[in-house]
């Protein structure tokens, strides 16, 4: 199943220092110098710090924003309709990319100084292939992210289990075709590859419920999905907020978690061209690129500092996602993966072509694990980005 909106899920990097001072790349030295401050030939909407602690070095021919090298946009960037994907999409007729939030007159709210606290209840699904039934409870933990990107205090964990998925803890979600008819309700999602099901066909995969309490509204969060090692990756969502008008009538935030198989984390980067895998001990950051209205974007390009391993954009197909070699920007299901990074600090940004102006999409500092996944969603400025006068 899919849900058309919900709280906001993402990830990547811990903060050293940000690049306000950029414009594209003259040659391969580049990157180590600023250009114009948006406008004319450079990136409009930096809302990045004005001072870059590492400046990377740019590939000839790359956009350095926000202390990121990005390779430029070819092609004009649009919202994903809903019916090519199921979440985070625009109902017709599709509306220009929102860009309200990267500039002042559109900046959310910064957090208050005593925010108010909210339970989340949600499942955890299987990004990819991987049979639920098989690899036993997760384990799911809220943080507070500290200043760096990495984990802070724990604010509240839950053991994840199939059993206690229950139709009428959670809101309905968006259904079509097979989905709806042959896996219907939020407690079970439809195998990939299923050309053909019926209700009793066994074609259903399970969900894992969880539920925690007292986690902070407009606070950066990280969410930790953890199970058996033996079947499942570790998952850390950075860029994670809630908000009080999140809540629903019944009392809770919904938010769906994810977590990656074992088969999955060895797969893609083979997909991807890197048929050695991701080394032990380096860890990876993938995500969507959205706008200002949470909606996925369509021929955005993506940089993470450091630099990646083998970067790669996704195939659309939101059942079962796998890197398209021949893409070089986000596909309607908005996906990048930069594999192969070290663990540490890493910094996520990303740029469009938002009808004639070159436009940074937002920026996130995260952070990377050994041998786990951190999500970086961009969703435009954050509450704790707003730039001060």
């Amino acid at each position: 199943m899919r849900w058309l909106t919900g709280p906001i899920l993402g990830l990547a990097l811990a903060t050293a220092g940000a690049c306000g001072d950029d414009d594209t790349t003259p040659d391969a030295d580049a990157g180590d110098t600023g250009g114009d401050d948006g406008g004319g030939s450079g990136v409009l909407y930096e809302t990045c710090p004005t001072t870059c602690a590492t400046p990377p070095t740019c590939a000839r021919g790359q956009i350095r924003t926000c202390c990121v090298c990005i390779d430029p946009p070819t092609a004009r960037a649009g919202r994903t309709a809903c019916g090519i994907m199921s979440e985070y999409c625009d109902e017709a007729p599709v509306d220009p990319v929102n860009t309200a939030c990267l500039q002042p007159s559109g900046f959310p709210a910064p957090p208050p100084p005593d925010p108010p606290t909210v339970t989340v209840r949600g499942v955890v699904d299987v990004y990819g292939n991987g049979n639920s039934a098989a690899g036993g409870n997760i384990t799911v933990e809220y943080y507070r992210m500290a200043a760096d990107g990495s984990l802070g205090a724990l604010l509240d964990s839950d053991e994840a289990t199939l059993a206690a998925c229950e139709d009428s803890r959670l809101p309905a979600p968006f259904e079509t075709g097979l989905e709806a008819t042959c896996c219907p309700g939020p407690c079970q999602e439809l195998m990939p590859d299923t050309e053909d099901c019926t209700p009793t066909s066994g074609d259903c995969r399970a969900l894992w419920y969880y539920e925690v309490t007292g986690i902070p509204t407009s606070t950066p969060l990280i969410l930790h999905t953890r199970g058996n090692p033996a079947f499942w990756k570790d998952l850390y969502y950075s860029n994670v907020f809630f908000f009080p008008e999140d809540v629903t009538a019944e009392g809770y935030v919904f938010y769906r978690a994810k977590t990656l198989s074992v088969d999955d984390w060895r797969a893609i980067p083979a997909t991807a061209g890197d048929f050695d895998g991701i080394a032990s001990g380096y860890g990876a950051v993938a995500g969507e690129i959205h706008d200002c209205d949470n909606v996925k974007i369509y021929n955005a390009t993506v940089g993470v500092n450091p630099a990646a391993g083998t970067f790669a954009y996704f195939n659309g197909v939101e059942a079962k996602p796998y890197p398209d070699t021949l893409r070089s920007s986000t596909n309607s299901d908005g996906l990048y993966a930069a594999l192969e990074i070290a663990p540490g600090p890493a910094r996520v940004s990303a740029v469009a072509l938002v009808g004639d102006d070159l436009v940074n999409l937002g920026w996130w500092d995260a952070h990377v694990f050994p041998d786990a996944l951190t999500v970086v969603t961009i969703r435009g400025t954050r509450p704790t980005q707003v730039p001060t006068p």
